[in-house]
């Protein structure tokens, strides 16, 4: 079974931790804060295996020739 789903959710997963925890902050210049880095993100991958997950590609059905 292809499993491409799972890889691509935890690397969203990963990317929106660094954006939202890392990329952010310094853009707004508030300093990073680790501490909320490191409990975010098994947040952030377990919400991107959601999105992962549910985005998956699904077989298209036949069309039938009308």
């Amino acid at each position: 079974m292809n499993k491409s789903w799972v890889k691509f959710g935890l690397i969203w997963g990963a990317f929106m931790a660094v954006v939202m925890n890392v990329g952010f902050p310094l853009f707004d210049g508030t300093g990073v804060n680790w501490t909320k880095f490191a409990v975010t993100l098994p947040v952030w991958l377990i919400f991107g295996l959601i999105f992962g997950y549910v985005s998956r590609k699904k077989n298209p059905k036949k069309q039938i020739d009308q």
